[in-house]
This record gives C-alpha cells, sequence and structure tokens, in this order.
C-alpha cells in the first residue's frame, strides 16, 4: 500500500474524542466530493462521489502500521467503513487520499448532514 495522506472528516478531526489517535501528524483543511451523513450511533458517514462536498482535514501520511489500527477502529475487517482512494481538494490543488466511507444503504440510516461539516453540526 502506498503512503497516501489520510482524510478525515468527522471524530478523527482535530478538537474532535478521537483526534488524539493520529497524533501530533500535521493537518491541512481539506474537501472530498461525496455527502455526509450523521449515525444515529453519535458518529460520521462519507458516501463518496456525487456533487457534494465535505469537508475536514488531510492528515500527513500515517504509517502502515498506523493505518491498520485504525481500519480496526473504523471497522474496515467487519465491513462498516472501508478505506479507499479519494481525492482531496486542498486548496487549488489535488492531492489523492485515503478516506474511510461507508456504503450508501447503510449510511442513509443516518440524518444527512448538508454543510458536508461534521464539526458544524456539532457545535449546534
Amino acid at each position: 500500500m502506498s503512503r497516501l495522506p489520510l482524510f478525515v472528516y468527522g471524530t478523527l478531526m482535530s478538537g474532535e474524542a478521537q483526534g488524539p489517535l493520529l497524533g501530533s501528524s500535521a493537518r491541512r483543511a481539506a474537501s472530498v466530493r461525496g455527502t455526509l451523513f450523521a449515525l444515529p450511533a453519535g458518529y460520521p458517514a462519507l458516501v463518496a462521489g456525487g456533487t457534494g462536498r465535505v469537508h475536514g482535514e488531510l492528515v500527513d501520511p500515517p504509517d502502515e502500521r498506523m493505518l491498520q489500527l485504525l481500519d480496526t477502529y473504523e471497522g474496515v475487517p467487519e465491513g462498516l467503513f472501508a478505506r479507499v482512494e479519494v481525492d482531496a481538494r486542498v486548496g487549488l490543488r489535488t492531492v489523492r487520499a485515503w478516506a474511510y466511507t461507508m456504503d450508501v444503504a447503510r449510511a442513509r440510516t443516518g440524518t444527512l448532514v448538508r454543510s458536508g461539516r461534521w464539526q458544524a453540526l456539532r457545535r449546534r
């Protein structure tokens, strides 16, 4: 697997409950094409693609061990989320990155976050 940065959009963002899992990795504001849902369990889900934008952070490339730990945390082995490559927009540049996504049928059990911003929803 390649050393791509990681796009985070919810509880792994700085200032969120699980942000410390990524340690002191550098972060930059970024967005990806997709739709964001707030799930009843209290965390968000990204459905990649489409015309909407989901806003979050691009985190410097974690090492492979960290990605494996995050895969377990995100439920990748069980199929809750999948780690996929996406195009993240950082300023005027597009950067290839990893992101944890959910299939649309499962994500739609949640509420659509029209703004595409998890932290804005959490601050209400």
